[in-house]
């Protein structure tokens, strides 16, 4: 463990913009570090446009590296690509590839803007007044989902411990995506993700539906949950329908992610020609499980009246087109770490017609605490 730890502590100490991650299932984890200058900011949008009429992969005009977007993207929270001037794999070739940081110190700086969200969600008058809001449109059937967020800022030894708490949390959460990640732009973040979003190249890809959420593994799950997870299936399935694509469908099952069990549907879709995942993005970001449904209108009714400003927390990350393949996470169980011994935790949960306030609370709190059990 010592090499391990002090490798993230090398990175961390160089001001560099860096991607450190271990992939599901993986001992090994990857580096993928900027050695000048700033992330790049892309503006997805556009770049989905000149994909949309195509959907075909262009070699040489595909942005390549460690993409970093945000749930909703804004001035302030821009996707970022951090561009591969070091793609390592293993623990040895990081070891080396960082021996030589330390001689390029730089201050770590953050531009994002800093906000203190001290409240407990239990006395979080925010949280209920955003609740009542979101449950009156369901109760109309203006929406079949709607996803209201919670963040909380508290105190938390890994914060200013990063490099321990990367190496203990690959040991914890075997299943999940374990990342750290800094730019300059949008400070440090980690997470420990369970849910893919996409991976594969050209013609063939993978992807998943996973919506609820429980603490215990064997029995049945209740009608909320399989509820929740049929609304996510279903518009997955068809987007990719929209794609023309031959769908490969495994589930629903249940799925561990740390000390949380959730339902599971696996898909393996082929496309009939080589297309930008940029494009497939488009279609899937944001899926049901953190956005809604009708998906335009719920994300626009979350932007007026969530309240919980989310940066970067519900958007994805991952290597895009790295040695011409993509392997996208969604942005869930994880912090952006703060000065001070200080930690912003996000969190979120899926409301339908049957959601119960006190339900939806202790899910919030259960989901937190997964990734504070990191430390445990």
């Amino acid at each position: 463990m010592p090499v391990m730890v002090e490798c993230v502590r090398r990175l961390l100490d160089s001001g560099l913009d860096f991607a450190l991650y271990r992939f599901p299932g993986d001992k090994e984890p990857h580096l993928v570090l900027q050695t000048s200058g700033e992330a790049q900011a892309l503006e997805l949008a556009h770049s989905r446009a000149s994909n949309a009429n195509s959907g075909t992969l262009l070699p040489g005009n595909e942005p390549s590296g460690f993409i970093f977007a945000p749930f909703i993207e804004t001035a302030k929270t821009p996707a970022l690509l951090i561009r591969p001037d070091v793609a390592v794999s293993g623990w040895e070739l990081i070891d080396l590839e960082t021996r030589e940081l330390g001689k390029h110190r730089r201050v770590s700086l953050s531009s994002i803007e800093l906000e203190d969200r001290t409240a407990d969600i239990e006395q979080s008058d925010g949280y209920k007044v955003a609740f009542r809001s979101f449950k009156y449109q369901l109760d109309r059937e203006n929406y079949q989902k709607l996803v209201l967020s919670f963040s909380q800022l508290k105190d938390w030894e890994g914060a200013g411990h990063e490099d321990e708490l990367f190496v203990r949390a690959t040991e914890r959460f075997p299943n999940s995506m374990v990342y750290l990640v800094y730019t300059r732009h949008g400070g440090r973040w980690f997470g420990c993700t369970p849910e893919l979003l996409l991976e594969g190249y050209g013609m063939k890809w993978h992807t998943m539906a996973l919506a609820g959420t429980r603490t215990w593994e064997h029995g049945e799950w209740n009608a909320k949950n399989i509820h929740e997870q049929r609304i996510v299936s279903d518009y997955i399935e068809g987007q990719l329908q929209s794609l023309g694509a031959r769908i490969t469908r495994q589930g629903p099952y249940t799925s561990k992610a740390g000390h949380l069990y959730h339902l599971r549907t696996d898909y393996t879709f082929h496309l009939n020609k080589p297309t930008s995942p940029l494009r497939i993005l488009e279609l899937l970001h944001p899926t049901p499980a953190l956005c809604g449904l009708p998906k335009m209108e719920a994300w626009n009714f979350i932007r007026l009246f969530e309240r919980n400003r989310r940066m970067y927390y519900g958007g994805y990350l991952g290597p895009l087109n790295l040695r011409a393949e993509t392997n996208i996470f969604v942005n869930i169980r994880c912090a952006q770490i703060r000065p001070g011994g200080k930690a912003l935790f996000f969190a979120g949960g899926g409301l339908t017609r049957n959601s119960i306030f006190s339900e939806e609370k202790d899910e919030i709190k259960r989901k937190m605490d997964t990734l504070l059990a990191a430390l445990s």
